[in-house]
């Protein structure tokens, strides 16, 4: 499948920063911790609520993901995910 795009973002070092100015701005207190193989846990935190992730991408990613579906996030239908799947092994 050929896809014609004037712009990409990838998720890589230089987004990052961005990602964690978003979240600064949308009010979220940000911290490092050590995981237990020694890597780090990128943490975001704004009330009740806390999020940990690899990145910085994939924190805003998570705040995003319950800032838009709240307290039922954890939605499996309908399968996007697995329809990609399928898709790209056909």
């Amino acid at each position: 499948m050929e896809t014609s795009m004037q712009s990409s973002l990838v998720a890589s070092g230089n987004t990052y920063n961005p990602s964690l100015i978003v979240l600064r701005d949308k009010g979220y207190d940000l911290w490092l911790e050590k995981a237990d193989d020694g890597s780090s846990l990128w943490c975001a935190r704004k009330g009740d609520h806390s999020f940990l992730a690899y990145s910085g991408p994939e924190l805003l990613g998570l705040v995003v993901l319950r800032e838009s579906l709240g307290e039922n996030w954890n939605q499996q239908s309908p399968d996007i995910y697995g329809e990609l799947i399928d898709r790209m092994e056909d």
